[in-house]
């Protein structure tokens, strides 16, 4: 069935439930506070041209990397989660590879284009496919998982007149911690016996959540405005969770 061709054109749904854009609140709320934490004086919020090619950048990654997890999946999925894109036949497999590819590659390129550096956009998108290539078969994975969130922070930090502050390393580690811990959860979802259904939702609000940590961050250096900002990403990301799919 996976590797079957499509009956019709896959409708926008499918693809944002293959991109998990119920996350994309979360992503944008890393975004804006790895823009703030990194820049040499508290500011009100940042420069409106880079908050929003490093926010279609980092959710255009997001979804190419969310993407191929299914692509690599599809396998996995066939026999535990055969509602997915794939498994049920609303997508090829080659086709969805496809397209995370343009979508990784598009994201990467506006990264760049709003003046990150190339290297970490490249340990960013290395990263994301190494994990999606070694989930299912290693645990420590985990730290890959919590290590695409870094690598996104970092590359947006190193956009022109920003610096990896101790606020914003300080914020990395608690983020690395929290992506740690809420991928383990998630590993539990599959073990024999394990109640699979209250695990996901679990995860869900723990995905929608992160915002949280962004908003204690930039409390703790004044910058209130992108702090109410990143509080308000928390409902929005549960809503947007309703819309298309996060786990």
């Amino acid at each position: 069935m996976t590797s079957g061709v499509a009956k019709s054109p896959a409708p926008m749904r499918v693809w944002l439930d293959l991109a998990r854009a119920g996350n994309f609140p979360s992503v944008v709320s890393n975004v804006l506070a790895a823009l703030v934490l990194s820049a040499p004086l508290v500011t009100a919020w940042p420069a409106g041209g880079a908050l929003v090619l490093a926010s279609i950048g980092a959710c255009a990654v997001y979804a190419g990397g969310a993407t191929f997890n299914d692509v690599a999946d599809a396998g996995f999925d066939a026999r535990h989660r055969p509602e997915r894109a794939i498994p049920r036949g609303a997508v090829t497999r080659g086709r969805a590879a496809g397209m995370a590819g343009m979508e990784m590659l598009a994201g990467l390129a506006l990264l760049a284009w709003a003046g990150a550096a190339v290297v970490w956009g490249l340990a960013l998108g290395v990263t994301i496919l190494a994990y999606d290539w070694v989930h299912k078969r290693w645990m420590g994975s985990v730290v890959l998982m919590a290590g695409c969130r870094v690598w996104l922070a970092v590359a947006v930090a190193s956009l022109p007149g920003h610096a990896r502050t101790p606020a914003f390393l300080g914020w990395v580690g608690a983020l690395f911690i929290y992506i740690v811990v809420l991928s383990l959860i998630a590993r539990w979802e599959y073990r024999p016996g394990a109640p699979a259904a209250r695990l996901g939702r679990a995860v869900g609000r723990l995905l929608a959540l992160i915002p949280l940590l962004d908003a204690v961050a930039l409390l703790s250096i004044g910058a209130w405005w992108p702090a109410m900002a990143c509080a308000v990403a928390i409902p929005f990301g549960r809503w947007a969770q309703r819309l298309a799919a996060s786990t």
